[in-house]
């Protein structure tokens, strides 16, 4: 059998050390109010969608601070459990309103977790002293607030891309 070591198969010879290795760095807050879930809503590909309008919401923080007028968070919860015991929810949340320089705003937010929490990405679409948020890339960590679903919250953070060579 052939030495794999240091060649990308099997365990390196050296230990790996990555050119970059990004910090997440704190953006803002979002606490948003869930009016009444419509559903389960059964999907023929397995699982089932809620629908959860989103009635209202802040959101605050050093790089962002607005007020959400509505939306919406649609997640799917698939049948069954993972591997950790735990059921597996794919986040679909949608946003929108006005930020604090009276700039419209529209906040996208998807990925996957638990029914509590998931990771997502948010894609943000904002104006004014806002649009550099367009460009950057905003990890989030939503959870509901409590046990009747009324409240949630989503913490956001950027993570930078590798410096580039001029």
């Amino acid at each position: 059998m052939a030495n794999l070591g240091g060649s990308g198969l099997g365990t390196p010879s050296q230990p790996y050390q990555p050119a970059f290795t990004p910090a997440p760095t704190y953006l803002f807050s979002a606490e948003v109010t869930l009016d009444k879930t419509l559903g389960p809503i059964p999907r023929l590909q397995g699982g089932s969608r809620l629908v959860e309008p989103i009635i209202k919401g802040s959101i605050y923080g050093p790089a962002f601070n607005a007020t959400i007028d509505g939306g919406l968070a649609a997640p799917v919860l698939m049948d069954g459990v993972d591997a950790t015991g735990n059921k597996t929810l794919y986040a679909f949340i949608y946003v929108y309103g006005h930020a604090s320089d009276g700039s419209p705003f529209y906040f996208e937010e998807a990925g996957v977790g638990s029914p509590g929490i998931q990771n997502t990405r948010v894609c943000l679409e904002v104006g004014g002293k806002y649009a550099n948020l367009q460009s950057a890339y905003i990890l989030a960590q939503p959870k509901v607030a409590d046990a009747s679903r009324t409240k949630a919250t989503v913490e956001c953070f950027s993570l930078p891309l590798p410096p580039t060579a001029e």
